[in-house]
């Protein structure tokens, strides 16, 4: 009787066990997107991977100058997109910050360089020069996931009434540790 008791235990455990290591990514995000809504800046930068997220970054917007330059370069277009490159990676260096990071995870920040009112706009008439902007309650996220392997997870942000075949960003989470997950890389949509 003891030993069915303790079997059933370690099965129960086992499976619990289990389970939460399965879906530990999807509470990640969850909880990096909770981070991130609240703007608790502790509780977001313990889930995100700067470095990994920098060399992210650099890669895309590399591969995005070099892309737009064209394949058949002089020579001094060749040394302008290295230089292109250069730049990025300085620019990149520079502006990841968990700060931006954290508002292109919040929901209102999803859609990056749509239309509509910006607090930046100008307003002619207006004394500031700028148009005020009641603030923007964030709307809810409907998140899709790609389970890229055991150890990457890959959450799509859409905000509603937004398409569903218009690309989104991606967020990619990997495994560091037993159930910790970390934001390794932001897949923008660069067109």
């Amino acid at each position: 009787m003891k030993s069915k008791l303790i079997g059933a235990l370690a099965v129960t455990i086992g499976m619990a066990t289990g389970g939460y290591w399965y879906y530990s990514p999807y509470l990640a995000v969850q909880a990096t997107q909770e981070a991130a809504d609240t703007g608790n800046a502790d509780a977001f930068n313990e889930r995100v991977d700067y470095p990994k997220l920098r060399e992210s970054f650099k890669g895309q917007m590399g591969a995005f100058v070099l892309e737009s330059t064209g394949q058949g370069m002089s020579g001094a277009e060749s040394f302008g997109a290295m230089l292109g490159l250069a730049l990025v990676n300085q620019m990149v260096d520079a502006v990841m910050r968990p700060e931006m990071v954290m508002n292109l995870m919040q929901a209102r920040k999803l859609q990056l360089g749509q239309g509509g009112n910006s607090p930046g706009a100008q307003e002619p008439g207006h004394p500031s020069g700028q148009t005020p902007v009641p603030a923007e309650k964030p709307r809810k996220i409907e998140w899709t996931f790609e389970r890229a392997s055991v150890d990457k997870l890959i959450a799509y942000g859409r905000e509603p009434g937004v398409g569903a075949d218009d690309p989104q960003p991606g967020f990619v989470v990997e495994r560091s540790g037993f159930a910790d997950w970390k934001l390794t890389e932001i897949r923008l949509v660069l067109e």
